[in-house]
């Protein structure tokens, strides 16, 4: 009996584990990687839109040009983005940490879910994302580990 519920245990962690893995993707339109949960379906992928999602977190990625955004004026414009798409209690813009890109995230909740929005200005690109990140409560560091694995490739 110890065994089997041991076994059991073992079973239930393991599939925690591989539920919560990440993946490399490679959106190639706008040369851009990221990592997502291994159990993201894909909804929308095409050169105006990519996201997908689970049961508890949803993304969206959206290139965006704008010559008046500047690393200079980036957290001012996110949190106007924010405020554009109506998202509620939007928070003072936060630097992101993220290979390649100049980026600010700001918090805020839209019909009582939250959600991360993130604009990331390319380095090397005219490559600009506008990213959101929705997600249920507990799930705001997995939003934040998607937000900060973003890197530009060639």
């Amino acid at each position: 009996m110890k065994k089997l519920l041991l076994a059991a245990t073992v079973l239930i962690a393991c599939s925690c584990t591989v539920s919560a893995q990440m993946i490399d993707y490679h959106w190639d339109t706008h040369g851009v990687g990221f990592s997502i949960p291994r159990d993201f379906t894909i909804t929308t992928n095409n050169s105006e839109e990519f996201s997908a999602e689970n049961g508890s977190m949803a993304l969206s990625i959206l290139p965006f040009q704008d010559e008046n955004v500047t690393k200079d004026n980036l957290a001012e414009a996110v949190v106007a983005m924010a405020v554009e798409l109506e998202y509620d209690s939007v928070e003072a813009a936060d630097e992101a940490d993220v290979d390649d890109f100049t980026g600010y995230y700001v918090k805020g909740t839209k019909d009582g879910v939250n959600a991360l929005i993130v604009a990331l200005l390319d380095r090397e690109s005219s490559t600009n994302l506008l990213v959101i990140i929705a997600y249920e409560n507990g799930k705001e560091s997995k939003a934040i580990e998607i937000a900060n694995s973003f890197y530009a490739y060639d």
